[in-house]
């Protein structure tokens, strides 16, 4: 029987037993019918018997067997009665077909169809088996329901139902969030460990910082404007960075703009990043003062934009993710690279691979210097300053950080 779904009155009547913790018990209509007995020696008759004329046929059957086991009947006689009609039209005499075979018979029904076990006609064994079938650990007798049943069954169902649960939570762990999950370090550590396994070291470096990096703005770090939007917001904008600005070539209304950190062009980048490489000494420990930062090594405002100077005990550990191009890679969905790393990964590298290493001096990020441009390797900001021209014109070049002739 299904517990789920709809049911048909039988079920309804079942499910209602279960509930109710009566289990089994026999039915009340078929009694009626065959009558009850809850041992060899007693059977309460059934309409079968009492409406028919097998009434008086099982009172002469058990007759005989009363007066067999005083001694006054043969048993020839006794074994007569017990068989009337058996070849011919046995329920006219209450006794078994002549096909019918005891072999196999229950325990408690003794050694087969004689005896007092026929003592009461062959329609006595439907009432008695029904009560021993029932009365499993004597508790159709004591309660008048086979209850042992309902206990095992939701003993069992219980345990089908937590397994099942448990068995399909494993199941399904083994396509978590498939293309989306990284890993459990990812997943406990809001993919903070994506950024450095090396929690410890990375957020000490994090808190010397103090607001130098505005995390609210994450998706900018790195442009100057980033930097100069954060030292806007936290009060740290001196007289002498304002005057390094316009000096580098930016307006007061450009100044404005790129305040916000918003439309900011490429060349704007590269004149604020000119002008973070004039704030040195008191001018430059003023705004770390003003943002809290207690990270030491700087040596201009635009090393608040080199990565190795921000995070100067961490930066080795600091990993890029490259979100894998085809699903059940043992990466799940990214794998992770180091950024300060110059030798090739061991094992070779899992699909789609890594940016190809930046060397010093080309475009993006490098490894000693602060920002360069992206679109122009001959021009701009690269290698730690403003690159002049070969006889040294320029801010910076060649990494010196400062003005040369």
């Amino acid at each position: 029987m299904s517990n789920t779904g709809k049911q048909s009155p039988l079920g309804v009547n079942v499910m209602a037993g279960l509930l109710q913790g009566k289990g089994f018990w026999i039915n009340q209509p078929s009694a009626g019918y065959m009558g009850a007995s809850t041992s060899i020696s007693n059977y309460t008759y059934g309409s079968i018997v009492y409406s028919t004329v097998l009434n008086n046929l099982t009172n002469a059957i058990r007759e005989g067997w009363v007066r067999y086991n005083a001694g006054d009947l043969s048993l020839t006689t006794y074994t007569n009665l017990v068989s009337i009609g058996s070849t011919l039209i046995p329920a006219l005499g209450n006794s078994p077909p002549a096909t019918y075979t005891y072999t196999g018979s229950p325990s408690w029904a003794g050694a087969g169809y004689v005896g007092e076990t026929a003592s009461y006609g062959y329609v006595r064994l439907f009432a008695w088996q029904a009560y021993n079938e029932f009365n499993y650990n004597n508790t159709l007798a004591l309660t008048g329901f086979y209850n042992d049943f309902v206990g095992s069954f939701m003993s069992t169902s219980t345990f089908v139902d937590y397994s099942n649960q448990s068995i399909m939570t494993m199941q399904n762990s083994l396509t978590f969030l498939d293309g989306t999950y990284s890993n459990m370090n990812d997943l406990i550590t809001a993919d903070i460990t994506g950024v450095s396994l090396s929690t410890t070291v990375f957020g000490q470096d994090l808190i010397n910082l103090g607001r130098a990096i505005d995390l609210s703005t994450l998706w900018t770090f790195g442009f100057p404007s980033h930097l100069l939007a954060t030292i806007k917001k936290y009060n740290a904008l001196t007289d002498s960075l304002t005057l390094a600005l316009l000096a580098s070539g930016l307006t007061n209304s450009e100044i404005e703009q790129v305040i916000t950190d918003t439309g900011v062009t490429t060349a704007q980048q590269q004149k604020i990043y000119a002008a973070f490489l004039i704030i040195t000494g008191v001018d430059l420990e003023s705004i770390l003062v003003s943002l809290n930062c207690k990270t030491t090594g700087f040596d201009n405002l635009g090393d608040l934009l080199n990565v190795r100077k921000l995070f100067p005990n961490s930066y080795d550990t600091l990993t890029v993710p490259i979100y894998n191009a085809v699903r059940g890679l043992p990466t799940n969905s990214k794998t992770y690279y180091p950024i300060f790393h110059k030798l090739p990964p061991v094992p070779p590298v899992i699909s789609p691979g890594p940016p190809p290493p930046i060397e010093r001096g080309e475009s993006g990020f490098d490894y000693g210097g602060g920002w360069s441009d992206p679109n122009d390797t001959d021009t701009g900001l690269s290698d730690g300053g403003l690159a002049g021209d070969a006889n040294g014109g320029g801010l910076g070049g060649n990494g010196d950080g400062g003005a040369t002739a």
